[in-house]
């Protein structure tokens, strides 16, 4: 397995390199990631290469048996480049051009960048194409990491109106798919086309563009980030057969499609930062998320490592959560574990990102304990390196997340973290689920939950009820079938494409933007609720009775199958899901696991970590701990465990 950490050579004195690969090699370190961000290390003026400060990190840090990943450097395009081209950067949706001082400057569809970039890949790929000690390249750097995809520069607008004529073919069809007949927008000139930008009612609800449009220019947005990678990842593969990789952290993209372009899958874990502090529940998400979007090698190209932050820092990790999170990716079977960063580095904008050493550069807490890290993954790897066991597909499909980011319904929702609470839920519940796409085969599950599928194709409506009809079971949540792929509303009966097989009408519905129902069993209502009236469904538990005293959940039998639908939205599901899963036979039986113990099932153990500050007891049922053989385990805060099947 690849143990590794982000390093920059660029940054430290060449006398400091052999004593960190020494420390580095002391605690089970075999690999470096370098490069992503040095364009002006190998290019200091324009035509000026130089190589040599690379080609002399690589080859010391192999006398340690230490490997490397080299990155294309096009994440920060240096400032020479940036006063060739004065119009590389983007548009924001104010018309303010996002311009030089950080990273990520640049725009996707701008050709100058787009040559530059085909120059500086093709020089990097030719240079350690044959180079042994360079194992794999990263592309860029976190694409869309800084709300990066959608621009709205005049070249965006142009290219936008091209990815219009290939899609659509004729201006009628884009009217028609629109609606532009609403106030008087019908595009009769393909030059009339525009890109969202503010317009007058911007900052009294959004922006008022057509919905249409926004999807559109959304799907335009992520293809061009896509041909941007492309674009680099055909040179890498005419150029050299190493494998190719990329952390995968953008919100604004089609991820499942992105990820076709890579032989393994990377992804960036940060638990806690200046932004985010993330649940146990939330954490294993973005893990699964990841690995959910497509069946390659997952690689985690950053790992947490210490407090970060740009401007202020995020929590600072107990002692014991640097490990755990470590395990906790490590159980997902990844191939990969790398960490961000080796060495805080003592300028530049991520001054306070704290890494593995401090900015002193002495070994200390977060030294000792990321190198137990290494040790307790490699004497359980056999373990964590098995497949999980998947009962349950949760969907989690982009198409629907630019709708609803978009249009939310209600203050409050936002689609993603609803997701994540499925996903908390079924965790809790320990419940084997799998993050994935539509495009799944949903014959390989006994349930599938499909939360939040406001927008759908006729296709994936056809699947679905082909799989239910055969035997499978769904869960459909509120929104359900209620919009079509072009983002217009639909005209049937809701749920629209789902009606028939859910066997309910949805009367009325309720947005509950301050108001929030409390359950004594089920826990509290928020948000949303849709009143169901029962066509050919049952309710599934006659005492779960909505306000105006319709079913909360119902149940209908379609043909050898099953469809629930939950009509609320629920500060959390677990009770919900308790009674589904128990229905349709994919409730756990592991025996007594407390809620804040993470399980994880392979397919001859349990994957047990502990994620409080206190010590928790698992009392298992068909397996034992393989320390003791015992199968009531005491877990430390903070803990870890592997139980096989007795």
């Amino acid at each position: 397995m690849i143990f590794g950490a982000d390093y920059y050579p660029e940054h430290w004195p060449e006398e400091r390199w052999r004593e960190d690969a020494a420390l580095m090699k002391k605690i089970g370190i075999n690999t470096i990631r370098i490069g992503e961000f040095g364009w002006s290390v190998i290019e200091r003026k324009e035509g000026e290469i130089d190589f040599s400060l690379y080609d002399r990190a690589i080859s010391l840090f192999a006398e340690y048996g230490i490997q490397t990943i080299m990155g294309t450097p096009t994440a920060a395009p240096p400032a020479w480049l940036c006063q060739k081209y004065p119009d590389i950067y983007m548009m924001n949706r104010h018309g303010d051009m996002r311009g030089y001082g950080s990273r990520r400057h640049y725009c996707y569809n701008h050709k100058g960048y787009r040559k530059e970039t085909e120059r500086v890949v093709k020089m990097v790929a030719r240079h350690y194409s044959h180079n042994d000690n360079v194992i794999a390249w990263q592309v860029d750097n976190e694409l869309g990491c800084e709300d990066d995809v959608l621009c709205y520069c005049d070249r965006c607008r142009k290219a936008f109106t091209d990815w219009l004529i290939r899609k659509y073919g004729t201006l009628e069809r884009v009217n028609e798919a629109w609606g532009t007949v609403f106030w008087s927008q019908t595009y009769t000139e393909w030059e009339q086309i525009i890109v969202p930008k503010d317009t007058v009612v911007d900052g009294y609800t959004g922006n008022g563009h057509n919905p249409g449009l926004m999807q559109d220019f959304k799907r335009f947005s992520s293809d061009s980030m896509y041909r941007y990678a492309k674009l680099q990842t055909e040179i890498l593969r005419e150029e050299s057969n190493k494998i190719i990789t990329h952390n995968m952290v953008s919100e604004q993209s089609d991820n499942y499609r992105l990820a076709e372009l890579f032989d393994t899958i990377g992804y960036d874990a940060y638990p806690y930062s200046e932004w985010d502090h993330n649940s146990p529940g939330r954490i294993g998400f973005l893990y699964d998320l990841s690995r959910g979007y497509a069946d390659k090698p997952l690689w985690i190209l950053e790992q947490q490592s210490g407090p970060c932050g740009w401007n202020v820092l995020g929590e600072t990790p107990k002692s014991g959560q640097l490990k755990l999170w470590s395990q906790q990716a490590a159980s997902r079977g990844i191939e990969a574990l790398i960490y961000f960063r080796w060495r805080t580095c003592p300028f530049g904008a991520e001054q306070y990102w704290y890494g593995i050493l401090d900015h002193d550069g002495v070994p200390g807490k977060r030294y000792q304990e990321i190198g137990q890290a290494i040790s307790s993954i490699q004497e359980n790897e056999e373990y964590l390196r098995l497949p999980e066991k998947k009962k349950v597909l949760l969907v989690y499909d982009y198409d629907n997340k630019f709708c609803h980011d978009e249009q939310p319904h209600v203050r409050g929702f936002v689609y993603k973290e609803e997701v994540v609470r499925y996903y908390e839920a079924l965790r809790r519940i320990h419940v084997p689920v799998r993050v994935g796409s539509l495009a799944e085969n949903l014959d390989a599950y006994e349930l599938v939950i499909l939360p939040f599928i406001s927008m759908i194709g006729k296709e994936d409506a056809e699947r679905i009820s082909r799989y239910v009809k055969n035997g499978g079971n769904i869960i459909l949540t509120p929104f359900s079938g209620q919009r079509r792929i072009n983002n217009q509303i639909t005209t049937e009966i809701l749920p629209g494409v789902f009606r028939n097989m859910s066997g309910v009408t949805i009367a009325s519905f309720h947005a509950m933007e301050r108001e929030i129902i409390p359950y004594e069993e089920i826990g509290n209502m928020q948000l949303w609720r849709e009143e169901l009236k029962l066509d050919n469904a049952e309710s599934f538990r006659k005492n779960w009775i909505s306000p105006e005293g319709g079913p909360l959940v119902s149940e209908n039998r379609y043909g050898n199958g099953r469809v629930f639908y939950i009509s609320c939205c629920m500060e959390a599901y677990d009770r919900m899901l308790q009674e589904i899963c128990r229905e349709t036979g994919t409730a756990s039986g592991y025996g007594d696991i407390p809620e804040c113990v993470e399980c994880i099932e392979k397919s001859n153990c349990l994957i047990l970590m502990n994620h409080s500050g206190e010590k928790q007891q698992v009392l298992l049922k068909g397996y034992r701990d393989i320390r003791n053989e015992k199968s009531s385990i005491i877990m430390e805060e903070y803990g870890f465990a592997v139980a096989v099947s007795s």
